[in-house]
């Protein structure tokens, strides 16, 4: 949404440099009072772009973080959606297996090259973990050595098909 803004708002700021150049003494450049304030209402535009650039980006950054949606399938809690998710039937503790399902997207079923890469919202990483004969639906053993928020990206032939986010809380 607030790319949209922003794309609006340099139109308009174009609209009237362009009014500018073309009539310089038109009704609606007279409107300014001063010369200055036709270019601070542009600098302000511009001004305004840029920030709506930047909270654009900056939301779309933060929106990688949350936790990823829950639903239920035959009694079963699962998070993620139907190109991946994870069964969550209870909390998942740092620095402790966690046995589970994962649930893999159409196209990781008899590909070459499975992973599943995890990456902490801190700086924490761990070792991606490959599958060796990827089904439909596959247990897995997870371990994750800090609290937070983790996300799993599932990685089919290079490329990410989906990415769920867990919470992992800290161990008493």
């Amino acid at each position: 949404m607030f790319l949209y803004i922003a794309f609006a708002l340099l139109l308009l700021n174009g609209g009237f440099m362009i009014l500018k150049m073309v009539a310089p003494y038109s009704e609606m450049m007279n409107s300014f009072k001063t010369v200055n304030g036709f270019w601070k209402v542009q600098i302000a535009c511009l001004a305004l772009v840029l920030l709506f650039v930047f909270l654009h980006f900056s939301g779309e950054n933060q929106a990688k973080w949350h936790t990823s949606p829950d639903f239920v399938s035959e009694g079963d809690l699962f998070l993620g959606d139907e190109s991946g998710s994870v069964k969550y039937n209870s909390f998942i503790y740092e620095k402790e297996n966690y046995n589970t399902t994962l649930t893999l997207p159409y196209e990781a079923i008899d590909a070459d090259k499975v992973r599943l890469v995890f990456s902490h919202k801190g700086k924490a990483k761990r070792e991606p973990l490959a599958l060796a004969k990827p089904e439909k639906e596959q247990s897995i053993e997870l371990w994750f050595p800090e609290s937070g928020q983790w996300r799993v990206d599932i990685e089919v032939n290079g490329s990410v098909y989906s990415s769920i986010v867990l919470p992992v809380k800290e161990n008493n």
